[in-house]
């Protein structure tokens, strides 16, 4: 998001601009572009019409910290992580798992109102913190490069063990095809796909059981579960276990109150 607001960089991470341009978001026929489009209208229209509020935000601190009222899933907090280009976010609540957000689930909930009133930060945030960055840290470990020594226990892990074996089966499939299959192959190596959409996949591809071994219904299956949008470079623009610190931007605590 910070990459958003200096004039003569690159859109940012999410590579806004080359997604706006395509002729689905000029002819109106993709939601996820046009709802991307609008946040980063509004960082626009803060830079041409007030000028102090967009210095003030292009210089916030890292690791930024506040709170506002969600009555319906108070108690959570929400940080948003980065890692050389790789972008996550991650909401953590009392005693439940972190969980990674896509994109636009965590723009929703950080977006706030010019009169939103800014609430006291709790003293289980500390906790939650700590939960997102353990998470964080899980998601982009070195050991994604070996998945086979994290003996089955991550789902990105496992499909790309299942992938690497479909890709030694590819003879029928187009090139086309065998494209998409090697994008996926690039998002689990780089661990820029979600985790739940990887979770959900794993259990699908698991009930292939022996259809497993047939690429065509792999490839299917991964086409229902794995939108192109989530194989785009802004979703993991370099492998996060090679390049950057991890760094914590901004964190935003819901209070109920």
């Amino acid at each position: 998001m910070r990459s958003f607001l200096t004039e003569g960089e690159p859109i940012g991470s999410h590579e806004l601009f080359n997604r706006l341009i395509s002729k689905k978001t000029l002819e109106g026929d993709d939601e996820a572009e046009e709802s991307e489009l609008k946040y980063l209208q509004v960082i626009r229209d803060i830079r041409e019409k007030d000028p102090d509020l967009f210095g003030k935000i292009k210089h916030l601190p890292k690791k930024a910290r506040t709170a506002k009222q969600n009555n319906a899933i108070a108690g959570a907090l929400i940080t948003y992580f980065r890692r050389g280009k790789l972008q996550k976010f991650f909401m953590a609540q009392v005693k439940q798992a972190s969980e990674e957000l896509d994109f636009m689930t965590a723009a929703g909930l950080l977006e706030s109102g010019s009169d939103e009133k800014k609430k006291k930060l709790a003293v289980e945030m500390y906790d939650l913190l700590d939960s997102n960055k353990e998470a964080f840290i899980i998601a982009t470990t070195e050991e994604m490069a070996e998945p086979q020594e994290r003996r089955g226990r991550d789902s990105a892990a496992n499909i790309l063990r299942i992938l690497k074996a479909t890709m030694k089966n590819t003879q029928k499939l187009t090139e086309d095809q065998e494209l998409y299959l090697k994008k996926v192959l690039t998002q689990l190596e780089e661990g820029g796909l979600p985790k739940q959409t990887a979770k959900n996949t794993l259990k699908a591809l698991d009930s292939l059981k022996n259809e497993l071994v047939n690429p065509f219904k792999v490839l299917a299956l991964l086409q229902s579960h794995i939108p192109e949008r989530l194989l785009q470079s802004h979703y993991a623009e370099q492998n996060p276990a090679v390049f950057g610190k991890r760094e914590v931007i901004l964190s935003l605590y819901l209070s109920g109150e």
